[in-house]
């Protein structure tokens, strides 16, 4: 009998081992795929970050994004987000005054394949300045398309589209030398084809880095919101006495008040 029972539980055992390793055979890990039929406007060559980039997708404010994809999987989809959101300082996110372009569209998915035509439109008073575009599909075994599916964005905001312009008055050097504890005092003259405070969001920004490092720190920002459209005007940045000595970069950047930007300024800083 106890022969019987050890004979029944082997060869149950031995079952359910062979079931566990069919079902292990036959999970689903083919993640599913996006076809990008056509993606109007058309994307292009652009500088992103101060790094150019191929698919980079150009638009105005008012206008629309239309995108016509087809969406497969050997098995049965689940679900498609479509992600829109800033990328104004390189992946840094800030509240400005005028409308930023975000979508978060979740879609239900059926079936193994699915034709879709995505058609997002823009604010028109939008903050001009870079955004990412992701999409991303789900298939019911939370498999998960690859990271082809990313897009850069430039928005232009169609009531001003020119950049502010700007000239440095002092230091007429580039290249300078600070202790821990001096002040770097930049003076300006600042000017724009609109008022600095059409869209709010006019400032001057100094900020910096070591150049053994990629981590951005902010200095310090000055508004400008005023009815004028051109100033003298300053920005000021005490060196920190935790600051390692050593090489950094310094940026000095001016942006309008729909957050167009000038060219941007550097400084090569050696703090002792």
């Amino acid at each position: 009998m106890r022969y019987y029972f050890l004979q029944t539980f082997g060869l149950l055992l031995i079952s359910s081992m062979v079931m566990v390793s069919c079902d292990k055979d036959d999970a689903d890990r083919t993640p599913p795929e996006i076809e990008f039929m056509e993606i109007l406007p058309e994307p292009g060559e652009g500088i992103i970050c101060g790094e150019p980039e191929d698919r980079v997708i150009p638009l105005k404010g008012g206008e629309k994004l239309r995108m016509d994809v087809l969406i497969t999987d050997d098995r049965a989809l689940s679900q498609l987000k479509v992600d829109v959101h800033p990328n104004f300082d390189c992946h840094g996110h800030r509240t400005l005054s005028t409308e930023d372009w975000i979508v978060l569209d979740l879609i239900d998915l059926e079936g193994k394949a699915v034709e879709k035509s995505l058609i997002y439109e823009v604010p028109e008073m939008v903050t001009a300045g870079n955004y990412h575009l992701q999409l991303r599909v789900v298939d019911q075994a939370g498999n998960t398309t690859p990271a082809t599916d990313f897009w850069s964005v430039t928005l232009i905001n169609p009531l001003d589209s020119i950049p502010p312009e700007f000239s440095v008055i002092s230091p007429t050097e580039h290249q300078l030398v600070f202790n821990r504890g001096d002040v770097f005092a930049i003076g300006l003259a600042v000017s724009d084809n609109k008022p600095f405070n059409f869209g709010g969001n006019a400032r001057i920004e100094l900020s910096y880095r070591a150049i053994n490092s990629n981590n951005v720190f902010t200095a310090n920002v000055v508004d400008l919101n005023s009815d004028q459209l051109s100033k003298e005007t300053g920005i000021e940045f005490e060196i920190p006495n935790s600051l390692v000595r050593g090489d950094y970069k310094f940026y000095l950047e001016v942006r309008d008040g729909v957050n167009n930007q000038a060219t941007p300024l550097v400084f090569d800083v050696e703090i002792k």
